[in-house]
């Protein structure tokens, strides 16, 4: 690959790995990266950065499987603070009474965070079950106390 900032290296990753999903053909994908970066890179550089973009996701894969609690945990993160702001808008709701442009913007941020937290709650069963299924299929025992898993 020639030489690129980390900035242009990341962005040509991101182009190819999008663009490879949608199952666009190669010469598309570098005509694509040459518009986006004004960097033209060759099929062989294409192929590189596949094998790259596999080769990370393994990795990042394997290390999520060995560690899937430190997973759980990474996930209830996002949560944890979208409940946070969440807080917070309610607070500077009551605070600006007198305000209605606050108050409807707090609003809208309020929905907007509810939407998202609905989503991660929308996965979490299938998080949280997978890891649970996983200890049952490997023989080792859950604590009573630790059969509901509370995010």
């Amino acid at each position: 690959m020639p030489k690129f900032t980390s900035i242009e290296r990341s962005q040509i990753h991101n182009i190819i790995a999008n663009l490879t999903i949608k199952r666009i053909p190669d010469n598309e994908i570098i005509k694509e990266v040459s518009k986006q970066t004004g960097k033209t890179i060759s099929r062989r550089t294409l192929v590189n950065v596949r094998q790259h973009i596999k080769r990370d996701s393994y990795y990042w894969y394997k290390t999520l499987k060995q560690g899937e609690y430190e997973y759980i945990h990474e996930f209830k993160e996002p949560i944890n603070e979208i409940v946070d702001l969440q807080r917070r808008h309610y607070k500077i709701i009551e605070d600006n009474a007198n305000n209605p442009s606050i108050q409807q913007s707090s609003l809208a941020e309020l929905h907007r965070l509810n939407i998202t937290l609905s989503n991660y709650f929308d996965v979490a069963p299938t998080v949280v079950t997978n890891t649970a299924r996983k200890e049952i299929d490997n023989s080792i025992p859950i604590p009573q106390q630790d059969k509901e898993i509370i995010i």
